[in-house]
């Protein structure tokens, strides 16, 4: 229904659908017979959304006739981007209540600045500049320079790169993570979290060595699946000839399937496995008012099933598969949520924060209308 009126109405619908889909989702959530709600509405999410497209309705027809100015709105938008972050934490949080109680976010924006604007560009900059840096001593072996030296210069300036860029990946998720869970209220009550950059890096090298893996193994499939194509001779005066029998091979063919697949599967692995591991190290580290506790037990391979199943699902069903896609994640995720409070009645705290609640009433305050779908 969503996408059939997301249809007719050229996409104006959207915002509408996105309040349904989400209503539905968290109305199917629950703990303790208790359960989430959003309680925003089309009208509210209709206006972000109708910026945004004016905005980039505005970038394309000023890029069209004015190519330079074209060029530099992209990074004036770029510059909103942490606002737009701030604001749409703010939002959301305001907008989602379980057992009545609802959440709220409480950071500030000059913290969002620093964290998704001042790390990113700070730590990429700095690691392009090494890795450019590093490269110009090898263009200037004809002229002179060592060949050595050069080398050594290259490989330092290249592992200094990577070093920067994986350590400013780990400490991006770090601040992400503090000011997303850290500055999040639950009615009156605090979450609190306490993690380390140490443990992110060690996460994203670990799927980085996961990439590398599985590229090479599919190098060297490929490279077999070749020669078994090419079994039958290689000659080099008919070099195009042999290759084009290579590809009306069968097993070329399959080969080609097998490897393409291979590509992704290792990215959708790489991915899960950054996903679980980082979700366990959060939810580990994570507590509402020194009391309750939180353990994920998304595993990479049960959540790499989800993501590749999935993936096939809505390829080989052309996108109608796509609302089993997403309820499969939905449900595998709460699945592997768990809510730990061996120390108190977890229903009279959730009733204490209902009673809380009802006193400060429902006044939603100060809130601009802005979702981008930030996710926590």
């Amino acid at each position: 229904v969503n996408v059939l009126l997301c249809i007719v109405t050229i996409g104006i619908y959207y915002p509408w659908a996105k309040v349904r889909t989400r209503r539905y989702f968290y109305a199917n959530t629950e703990y303790a017979d208790r359960y989430f709600d959003y309680h925003a509405t089309g009208k509210q999410l209709f206006f972000g959304y109708l910026i945004g497209v004016l905005i980039l309705l505005a970038m394309q027809v000023v890029g069209s006739i004015l190519p330079f100015v074209g060029i530099i709105l992209p990074v004036i938008l770029f510059a909103f981007i942490p606002w737009i972050i701030w604001r749409s934490l703010k939002f959301n949080m305001r907008m989602t209540s379980f057992s009545n109680v609802r959440f709220s976010f409480i950071g500030n924006l000059k913290p969002a600045y620093i964290i998704y604007m001042l790390i990113p560009v700070l730590g990429y900059a700095a690691a392009a500049l090494l890795a450019f840096g590093s490269i110009l001593p090898m263009s200037n072996i004809d002229e002179g320079t060592n060949a050595a030296f050069a080398f050594l210069v290259f490989a330092v300036g290249i592992i200094a790169a990577i070093a920067i860029g994986v350590y400013s990946i780990g400490l991006f998720t770090k601040k992400a993570a503090e000011y997303q869970i850290g500055q999040t209220k639950f009615g009156q009550g605090n979450f609190l979290i306490n993690i380390h950059t140490g443990k992110f890096i060690k996460i994203q090298l670990k799927r980085v060595l996961i990439i590398i893996g599985g590229l090479f193994l599919l190098s060297i499939l490929s490279g077999l699946l070749f020669a078994s194509a090419m079994s039958g001779g290689f000659n080099l005066n008919n070099i195009s000839s042999d290759i084009e029998g290579a590809n009306s091979s069968p097993l070329f063919v399959v080969g080609f399937l097998v490897i393409y697949f291979g590509f992704i599967a290792t990215f959708l692995f790489a991915t899960a496995y950054s996903y679980s591991r980082q979700r366990q190290y959060l939810f580990e580290n994570t507590t509402l008012d020194n009391a309750i506790t939180f353990q994920s037990t998304v595993g990479a391979r049960g959540y790499f099933y989800i993501l590749l199943t999935n993936m096939l699902l809505v390829l080989f069903t052309v996108g109608l598969a796509l609302p089993w896609a997403k309820v499969r994640v939905a449900r595998y995720i709460a699945d592997h949520s768990w809510i730990e409070a061996s120390e108190l009645d977890i229903n009279h705290y959730l009733t204490q924060k209902e009673k809380e609640q009802s006193a400060l009433g429902e006044e939603i305050g100060d809130v601009l209308d802005i979702d981008v779908g930030v996710a926590i």
